[in-house]
């Protein structure tokens, strides 16, 4: 029987719909939203490896940590002036709604990491030590995992393994510090707690995601090259204004 396998455009796609269902919370239920929230854990870190793969295809490695952050700065800006008309139970962080910084910050760290200069590469490590800390959005998962992938790229045993490796680690140090205030007396109490301070390390679920990508490109790649980049701040602010309309 015929493996089913999908291209880079439709990862992106199935990433950018998931992408969807976390950032709709004002519009469901609590419980669906926070069921959504453990499964779109993939996103990121799917994004992530996409920037990891691309650097290495890339014709210009300068182009592309340039393209990543100029999107962070011009969202970093929508940000602040989407804030300045919403109320603040609506308003976006400039930098932990921001994915776009991150993720320049992860390909900074695989560029470095990738000279042969050990200064490149003391660079970088500090550089994955600080920027993991909870500053950024996604930092604290995002960051190590894609340093994980650039390190196992070509070695998807031990890519998986590193991932289930990083997936109990920030299980261990999120479930620590949630089950203590956690409300224990019921079933959804331990869901809702998991699912709020505890699910990154639900990211482990991008593994058979991986394993369905093919690394190709699609028939369409050339014209929807940029549309994560559009896409992924459009859908935030339309969320936030309707909610925000919404909550009046």
């Amino acid at each position: 029987m015929r493996k089913i396998t999908y291209d880079r455009e439709i990862f992106k796609l199935i990433l950018m719909l998931l992408m969807v269902l976390d950032h709709i919370p004002y519009f469901i239920s609590p419980y669906l939203a926070d069921a959504f929230h453990l499964i779109t854990r993939v996103v990121a870190v799917g994004f992530g490896y996409l920037v990891v793969e691309g650097l290495r295809y890339t014709h210009s490695k300068r182009s592309y940590l340039f393209r990543l952050s100029s999107w962070g700065i011009f969202m970093a800006l929508g940000n602040f002036i989407m804030n300045q008309f919403l109320k603040q139970d609506y308003q976006m962080s400039i930098l932990g709604d921001n994915i776009f910084v991150t993720l320049a910050i992860g390909a900074a760290i695989v560029t470095l990491w990738n000279t042969e200069t050990k200064r490149n590469k003391y660079l970088a490590f500090a550089l994955l030590l600080i920027c993991s800390l909870p500053i950024f959005e996604g930092s604290f998962l995002l960051l190590p995992f894609m340093f994980i992938t650039n390190l196992t790229y070509n070695n998807v045993k031990k890519r998986d393994l590193s991932y289930l490796g990083l997936a109990v680690f920030i299980g261990i140090i999120e479930l620590s510090m949630t089950i203590p205030v956690m409300d224990t007396g019921n079933v959804l109490g331990i869901f809702d707690g998991i699912a709020m301070n505890a699910s990154n390390m639900f990211f482990i679920l991008i593994v058979p995601l991986l394993h369905l990508y093919n690394g190709t490109q699609g028939k369409y790649a050339r014209d929807l090259k940029y549309l994560f980049y559009v896409f992924y701040p459009a859908h935030l602010w339309i969320i936030h204004l309707v909610a925000n309309y919404l909550g009046n």
